[in-house]
């Protein structure tokens, strides 16, 4: 099962506060070449449950209906679950945890850390082209804007 996850802010919105849709064909073009099985939402936009509730509320359609793609729910995860599973506590500083396990190793030690097997792509303004394989599971990290790309095991 592959599962595509998607970066909110300057991948395919502008901001969290001036959500306009962008990057439609590049990240169109991105998503018909993996062809997910799923497609969730990897964030640091959506700190919580209210910011959650707030993206699936006034969000989430205009996005399903630009990309053509429908968002699982339950793969909209928050800055706090994120944080919480791959620390396995309750985070107060969500500020510091952004800082010091960044977009890149976040996924990478959260997807490790909640899933056992499968192939998880990250489409992400912020990322390295690159892909990881570790154990039953490969990852893909995927920048849009960028052309370099790396494989490792």
């Amino acid at each position: 099962m592959r599962t595509v996850f998607l970066d909110l802010e300057k991948t395919i919105i502008h901001s969290w506060d001036d959500p306009v849709i962008i990057n439609e064909v590049i990240v169109t073009e991105r998503l018909t070449s993996i062809r997910p099985d799923l497609i969730g939402i990897y964030s640091f936009a959506i700190y919580d449950d209210r910011d959650r509730n707030y993206f699936l509320h006034s969000m989430k359609q205009e996005i399903e209906d630009s990309f053509h793609l429908k968002i699982e729910t339950s793969l909209v995860f928050t800055v706090q679950e994120i944080a919480n599973t791959i620390l396995k506590a309750q985070v107060k500083d969500i500020q510091t945890f952004i800082q010091t396990h960044g977009k890149q190793n976040s996924f990478q030690e959260f997807i490790i850390t909640k899933f056992k097997e499968g192939e998880f792509v990250l489409i992400d303004d912020l990322v390295e082209n690159i892909e990881v394989s570790i154990d039953q599971l490969n990852l893909q990290f995927i920048n849009p804007f960028s052309k370099t790309y790396s494989k490792l095991k």
